[in-house]
């Protein structure tokens, strides 16, 4: 196949033309906030006027989980953005360059491996425009592209800290793990888990001290579990771990095997007990234990929930975050979410599809289509005998941590933390190497 060439002249303005559309459209909608961005801007007005990283409105009645349900890390550059511009508008057009700055990583990272850069930068582009949900979430005041960035450049460090060991590539590799862990809370133990096979590989070469500034990374599980602890009387790291146990895991896990009225009548009666506790550690335990109980009642059930889950990871079209940032009217029927984990796959899509607009579906289909064609890409760079092991290694290992990590929910949105690898999987699968660069040593 004739791969046609695209010089940087027209890429970066491209790149960049594609994410002033995307600020225009959010502009012109006003559409940028999610469920989530309240938390963030409460806790970002919070650093500011109580010095504290409560995530929730301070004036409103307390919830006890929201002081360590969100890291700081997203908050306080919302609050520092905010001291020089106080529009959100600026939060997103900050967002546009993370986004760009993650593209330039991409494109550095695979030109050093010797591929043709103006093919790169074709196929780079092509797959821009085909997975708009990287633009789309430039547009709205959540983490997910500053934890997209943070990842990347966490696995480009590692990649050179594998190949080459030097304490240059493991402190930046860990302080931008450091960095992810306290964006969000899912990444807490991915840095140890990279650090923990590094020290395998690097004891056979006498290299192991070049990992010693991965010890930045129980020192900051350490400082901010001690910071909750000052906070809610119990040590932990984050309260979202005992919230995404029970009321996605285990009420989903409810909701298909006896359906939606029998899932929420328990998790009703659980966070009545929760809510009664006399301390946050009984409240923490009760609902940790209690969604841990139900899914173990149905391990195999569970483990297949889990599969479809990564399955819908990978495919997700997106249709919550398109519906948002058009600013559609979403009218009476649920999404499409919401129907498959409560009525089941084939049903829940079919319900979907008889109620949603129709111009609506069109979108979905055409970005399922793209999915599915990255993803095929990923898994066949994956099998490739021929690709760089060590890459092949640390890419499997961000997207297998991110896709067991988020489990059951299968949301096209935490598709974003894991997209660069997909796209350096799929652009390593298309470009033809014109330079022989040897990248596992």
């Amino acid at each position: 196949m004739r791969i046609p060439k695209l010089p940087h002249t027209y890429f970066w303005p491209a790149v960049i033309l594609l994410h002033l559309l995307g600020l225009v459209q959010a502009w012109h909608t006003g559409s940028i906030y999610l469920v989530d961005s309240i938390d963030y801007l409460s806790q970002a007005e919070n650093i500011g006027e109580h010095g504290s990283l409560y995530a929730a409105p301070w004036n409103m009645p307390i919830k006890p989980d929201y002081y360590s349900f969100r890291p700081p890390v997203y908050g306080l550059l919302i609050y520092l953005l905010k001291l020089i511009f106080a529009s959100d508008y600026w939060i997103l057009l900050v967002q546009s360059f993370i986004s760009i700055s993650t593209l330039w990583g991409v494109r550095k990272l695979i030109s050093e491996w010797g591929y043709d850069l103006e093919k790169l930068n074709s196929f780079l582009l092509a797959i821009l425009i085909v997975y708009p949900s990287q633009i789309i979430h430039c547009n709205f005041v959540m983490s997910d592209i500053l934890f997209q960035a943070l990842l990347f450049w966490s696995f480009f460090f590692t990649v050179k800290l594998w190949q080459k060991p030097s304490y240059h590539a493991a402190g930046r590799a860990s302080l931008l793990f450091a960095l992810a862990m306290l964006t969000k809370p899912v990444a807490f133990l991915l840095g140890i888990s990279v650090a923990f096979i590094l020290v395998f590989v690097f004891l056979k070469q006498k290299k192991a001290h070049y990992l010693l500034p991965f010890l930045l990374l129980p020192f900051v599980y350490h400082s901010y579990a001690q910071y909750n602890k000052q906070q809610t009387g119990y040590y932990h790291y984050s309260s979202v771990t005992p919230i995404f146990v029970l009321k996605y895991m285990a009420k989903y896990t409810n909701g298909q095997l006896f359906g939606e009225a029998y899932a929420d009548s328990v998790q009703d009666n659980i966070m009545a007990k929760a809510n009664a506790a006399k301390s946050y550690e009984e409240r923490f335990t009760l609902m940790n234990s209690e969604g841990k109980r139900i899914i173990m009642e149905h391990p195999l059930f569970f483990a297949w929930f889990n599969v479809k889950g990564w399955i819908a990871l990978m495919v997700d079209p997106g249709r919550f975050e398109w519906v948002h940032f058009l600013n559609m009217e979403e009218g009476t029927y649920p999404g499409l979410y919401h129907s498959i984990h409560t009525q089941g796959l084939w049903k829940g899509i079919w319900f979907f599809m008889l109620h949603a607009p129709l111009h609506l579906l069109f979108l979905l289909a055409f970005c399922l289509c793209m999915n599915v064609w990255i993803s095929v890409l990923f898994l066949r760079y994956l099998f490739q005998a021929h690709q760089s092991a060590i890459i092949r290694i640390c890419i499997f290992l961000f997207v297998g941590y991110i896709m067991a990590s988020t489990g059951v929910l299968g949301l096209s949105r935490y598709r974003i933390a894991i997209a660069p690898f997909l796209w350096v999987a799929a652009l390593l699968v298309l470009i033809p190497q014109t330079k022989n660069v040897t990248t596992d040593k």
